[in-house]
C-alpha cells in the first residue's frame, strides 16, 4: 500500500486533471506514480514534460531506451518500474527471451549485440554505484556511441533511477492492468 494517498482525478487542480487526461489518452490509464506525485502540482506539471522528452527523444530510438529503462529497473529490483519496463520493452520490439536475459550479465552477453548488451552494462553499473561508469567502461561507450547517444543513454538511466527511488521510497503500487488478467495497457 502506498505511503502517501493516490490522488484521483476529482481530488486535484485543473492543471493536474488536464495532465491526466492528457495521459490517459496517450497511455490508456494514468500511471500511479502521477497519482502520488499529484500532492506536488508545482513539481509533476514540471516533471511530466521532462520525463516524457527523455523517454521521446529520437537520439537513441525506442529499443535503446527500452533496454536501458528495463537495465535499470532490473538493477534496482523495482517491481513497479519492472511491469511498466517490460511493456515498454515489448511495444519496442524487444522478445520475451532478451526480457528475460535482463538483469543477468551472461545472459545478455549471449543473447544482445554488443551495442544493446553496452547499455545494459551501463544502466546496471550506474544503478548500481553513481561512481559505476569506469573509465574503462567511459571508453567503451566513446568507441560506440555518439556524443548525443551518451548523453541520451545516461540521462535516460538517471531518471530511470529517480523514478524508481521515488516509486520505492513512497511504496506504490503496481497498477492493476499490470497485475490482473487484464490486457496490458498500449
Amino acid at each position: 500500500m502506498a505511503t502517501v494517498e493516490l490522488l484521483s482525478e476529482d481530488a486535484v487542480p485543473p492543471k493536474v486533471a488536464h495532465l491526466f487526461d492528457a495521459v490517459r489518452q496517450e497511455y490508456g490509464f494514468v500511471p500511479n506514480i502521477l497519482r502520488a506525485m499529484a500532492h506536488c502540482p508545482d513539481l509533476l506539471t514540471v516533471f511530466v514534460p521532462l520525463w516524457g522528452q527523455v523517454y521521446r527523444s529520437p537520439t537513441i530510438g525506442p529499443r535503446l531506451r527500452a533496454l536501458a529503462a528495463l537495465g535499470t529497473a532490473k538493477a534496482q529490483d523495482c517491481t513497479y518500474c519492472v511491469a511498466h519496463m517490460t511493456e515498454s520493452a515489448r511495444r519496442a520490439g524487444i522478445g520475451e527471451i532478451e526480457i528475460g536475459a535482463v538483469g543477468s550479465l551472461a545472459d545478455e552477453r549471449a543473447v544482445f549485440a554488443d551495442r544493446d548488451a553496452l547499455i545494459l552494462e551501463v544502466a546496471d553499473a550506474l544503478t548500481r554505484d553513481p561512481d559505476g561508469v569506469t573509465g574503462e567502461l567511459r571508453d567503451r561507450l566513446t568507441a560506440e556511441f555518439t556524443p548525443e547517444e551518451m548523453v541520451n543513454i545516461v540521462l535516460a538511466v538517471g531518471m530511470y533511477n529517480l523514478t524508481s527511488r521515488f516509486l520505492k521510497a513512497l511504496s506504490i503500487d503496481v497498477e492493476a492492468i499490470f497485475t490482473d488478467a487484464a490486457p496490458a495497457p498500449r
